[in-house]
């Protein structure tokens, strides 16, 4: 971002007492929400995400954060939706579309995860982009959510095929991630995981990954959306 953007951004920032107003004022969207399993961010965190923190929080195989981006809401979405390539920004090593289209909803997209000290993991994401609450919200309000699936038979790609001989499946994973723009050049986002990669990992390394990861992957996201180029449309 150019020296003079970078001011405009500053100048522009909301406040944490615009953040929950605007928050307030979308509340009875949420009941559109899909992933209703995704914890709710307290004040106390929002202000500090509306602060420039990335707040965080793990409770066994759950974990979620909060973020306030200097970015439009169609740029840091056309950023999600772009997973084949975030690979180089996040910790997934390999993404390839396995059926669907890209950057529409319902695709399945594998994925391979090298893991330190044990059988590196693989899955299946089905992406799904909860257009209701689009509709609703004048694209104001989106969400992205995923589940997952282990199933061989859908990986038909030699490529994908060698990682996933190599690789343990997970058990399951699932979660999402909600967005509001706040403004015409910031957006409010909450991400949240529900993942079991299954055994050999210890439950000490699985909360600290869990923990790092979705710090990592909120960095990652805005690093994506704003240097990366993604190519998935920003509606």
């Amino acid at each position: 971002m150019i020296p003079w953007l970078l001011l405009a951004a500053s100048l522009w920032a909301a406040t944490p007492d615009e953040v929950l107003a605007r928050l307030d004022e979308v509340e009875p969207m949420r009941a559109l929400r899909q992933e209703k399993g995704a914890p709710r961010p307290s004040e106390a965190d929002i202000r500090k995400a509306a602060q420039g923190t990335v707040v965080s929080g793990v409770n066994g195989s759950k974990a979620w954060g909060v973020a306030v981006f200097d970015l439009p809401i169609g740029k840091l979405w056309a950023g999600l939706n772009d997973e084949t390539r975030h690979p180089g920004y996040t910790a997934v090593a390999y993404s390839e579309l396995l059926s669907g289209q890209a950057c529409r909803s319902n695709r399945r997209v594998f994925q391979y995860l090298p893991l330190p000290m044990v059988d590196d993991r693989w899955w299946i994401g089905i992406l799904y982009q909860n257009q209701a609450l689009a509709r609703e919200s004048g694209d104001s309000v989106r969400e992205l959510y995923w589940r997952s699936s282990v199933d061989p038979s859908e990986v038909t790609s030699a490529a994908a095929q060698k990682l996933m001989g190599e690789a343990q499946p997970i058990v399951s994973s699932r979660g999402g991630w909600f967005l509001v723009a706040i403004s015409a050049w910031s957006t409010y986002a909450e991400y949240y995981v529900n993942s079991n990669p299954g055994e050999g990992v210890p439950t000490s390394i699985t909360s600290r990954l869990a923990a790092k990861g979705v710090r990592d992957t909120i960095a990652a996201m805005e690093k994506f959306a704003k240097e990366g180029k993604p190519v998935c449309p920003v509606y």
